[in-house]
C-alpha cells in the first residue's frame, strides 16, 4: 500500500495511517502519522469477528457475503453468503444468529440484500433446480423477512425464461417511492462455447414490495458468450435518481457500460463506454481462484454518480480504480482515489454514507505484506474533504490459496453513521466469513 499512500500524498490527499482496534475503541494512528483534521473518528462496535466457516470437504464453502443495515432499526444487520446462508443480528453485531435459508425454488448463491425504508429485509439468489432437469438458474429468487432475517417468504421468481439462465443478481430502491429494481445476466445455455449461445443484460421492477415484477426488459445493446469469462455481458448494477430515472453500469470485453432510461426503464439509450477495464473483469490474483472486477456503482447525497471497479494493468498488481460523474452519466472522470500500486488490492465493496457524505471502501491489501499475505482494508474519504483514512480491519493476515472458492465479491453497507463490513478469508484450506461494525463519530470543536 505504500505506493498507494505516495501517490495520494502527491495528489493533495493527506493519508492516515490507522490500526484495527478492539469492540468500542477508537481507532488509533500509527506511530510517525500525522493527525487527521477530518472531523469524523472511527470507533468500532464490533471488530472482526468470525461468523462462519467450512472446509474443502463442503459443498460449496461459505463465501461471496453481503450485508444489509436495516433502514428502520439500524441495530439490525442482516447478512448472507453462499449457498444458503443467513446472519443476523439485533444489538449493532454484538451476537450474530446463523441459519439457512430455504424456499421451493431453491437457493443457489449470489446472495445480494437491500433493505426497504420499512425495515423490510429483501434477499435476492438465484434458483436451483436441477441441472440436468432443465431448470437449473431458472430464475433470480427474492425472498423477504419482516422480522429482522428471523423468517422468510417462499420467495418469487424473477425473470424465469426456460431453458435460458439467469444469473448474478442486483437490487436498487428508489427510496421516495419504494420501487425496486433489479438487474443480472441472462445466458442462452450458461458455459457454452456455441458462438450462437448468447448472454444478455435484462431488468425487472416492482411497485408492491417485491411481490410482483414487470416482464424483463434487455438493456445492452452488444450480446455477450456464454462463457462467464471476460465476453460475458456481466455485474449489472442499478441506481435510481431521485426523480425515478433509472442508471445500469456493467462490464464486458475489457470495458465498463453505462446506460439510463427515463421512462421508468421501458426504453433504453444507446450503450456508452466509460472506463477500459485493460485485464477485462476476469482477471489472476496469486492465491485467489477467480478474481473478477466487476463494477460497483451508487450515489451521493448532490447525485454525484460513482463507479468502482478492480483492474490489473500492465506493470501493476492488482487495481482499485474510481470513476466520477457530476451530470447523471453523461460525462465521466477518473479520479485518484484510489491509485494503482505494485502490489495487489482487489475486491472493492463501497459505498456511499449520506448521513456523513463518506465515500467508504473495503478492499484487500498486500502492499505492506510479502507474497500472497493478504489484509482487509477499510477506507474513509469525507467527500467535503481532503483527508483519507485507511484502517486495517482483520486481526491477522491470511495467505490464500486457490483450491476453495472465494466468491465474487465481499460486501459493504452504511447508513446514518453506520456501517457494516462483510469479507471472505482462507485459512487451513478452508474458507472463513468475517464481519465487523463500526460507527462514525463526529469531533467535537473543544
Amino acid at each position: 500500500m505504500k505506493f498507494l499512500y505516495k501517490w495520494l500524498a502527491l495528489l493533495g490527499f493527506p493519508v492516515i495511517l490507522l490500526t484495527a482496534c478492539g469492540p468500542g475503541q477508537r481507532a488509533t494512528r500509527k506511530a510517525g502519522t500525522e493527525p487527521t483534521a477530518s472531523r469524523y473518528e472511527i470507533r468500532w462496535i464490533q471488530s472482526d469477528t468470525l461468523l462462519d466457516k467450512s472446509s474443502l470437504r463442503s459443498r460449496l464453502n461459505a463465501s461471496e457475503p453481503h450485508i444489509a443495515i436495516n433502514r428502520a432499526r439500524p441495530a439490525n444487520i442482516v447478512a448472507g453468503s453462499i449457498l444458503d446462508n443467513v446472519y443476523f443480528t439485533s444489538d449493532t453485531g454484538r451476537h450474530w444468529q446463523h441459519r439457512h435459508l430455504t424456499s421451493p425454488l431453491g437457493v443457489y448463491g449470489d446472495p445480494v440484500l437491500m433493505s426497504g425504508t420499512d425495515g423490510t429485509i429483501h434477499y435476492f439468489h438465484l434458483a436451483s433446480g436441477r441441472k440436468n432437469g432443465g431448470r437449473w438458474l431458472e430464475a433470480i429468487v427474492l425472498q423477504s423477512s419482516s422480522d429482522g432475517g428471523k423468517t422468510w417468504t417462499p420467495g418469487t421468481a424473477i425473470g424465469s425464461n426456460l431453458p435460458k439462465q439467469q444469473d448474478k443478481p442486483w437490487p436498487a430502491l428508489h427510496t421516495p417511492t419504494g420501487r425496486m429494481a433489479v438487474a443480472w445476466t441472462e445466458f442462452d445455455r450458461y458455459g457454452s462455447k456455441n458462438p450462437g449461445d448468447k448472454s444478455r443484460i435484462l431488468i425487472s421492477f416492482s411497485d408492491d414490495g417485491g411481490k410482483t415484477w414487470t416482464t424483463p426488459v434487455r438493456i445492452n445493446d452488444t450480446d455477450g458468450d456464454c462463457l462467464d469469462d471476460d465476453n460475458t455481458v456481466e455485474g449489472a448494477i442499478p441506481l435510481f435518481d431521485k426523480q425515478g430515472n433509472v442508471y445500469v453500469v456493467w462490464a464486458y470485453n475489457g470495458k465498463i457500460w453505462f446506460d439510463f432510461s427515463t421512462d421508468g426503464g421501458r426504453t433504453w439509450h444507446p450503450d456508452k463506454e466509460i472506463a477500459r477495464q485493460e485485464a477485462g473483469w476476469a482477471f489472476d490474483i496469486d492465491g485467489i481462484y477467480r478474481t473478477n472486477g466487476l463494477p460497483q456503482f451508487f450515489k451521493d447525497i448532490n447525485e454525484n454518480f460513482y463507479v468502482v471497479f478492480a483492474d490489473k494493468r500492465a506493470g501493476t498488481g492488482g487495481d482499485i480504480r474510481l470513476l466520477v460523474s457530476t451530470d447523471h452519466g453523461r460525462h465521466w472522470a477518473e479520479k485518484t482515489l484510489p491509485v494503482a500500486s505494485q502490489r495487489d488490492q482487489f475486491f472493492p465493496a463501497a459505498t456511499i454514507d449520506t448521513l456523513s457524505n463518506t465515500f467508504q471502501m473495503l478492499y484487500y491489501d498486500r502492499s505492506q505484506t510479502q507474497g500472497n499475505t493478504t489484509q482487509v482494508k477499510f477506507l474513509l474519504w469525507p467527500l467535503n474533504e481532503n483527508q483519507v483514512q485507511i484502517i486495517t480491519v482483520n486481526r491477522n493476515p491470511f495467505t490464500p490459496v486457490k483450491l476453495p472458492f472465494f466468491g465474487d465479491y465481499i460486501g459493504i453497507d452504511a447508513y446514518n453513521g453506520l456501517t457494516a463490513l462483510i469479507w471472505t478469508e482462507i485459512r487451513n484450506f478452508g474458507t472463513q466469513v468475517h464481519t465487523a461494525v463500526l460507527e462514525l463519530k463526529e469531533k467535537s470543536n473543544e
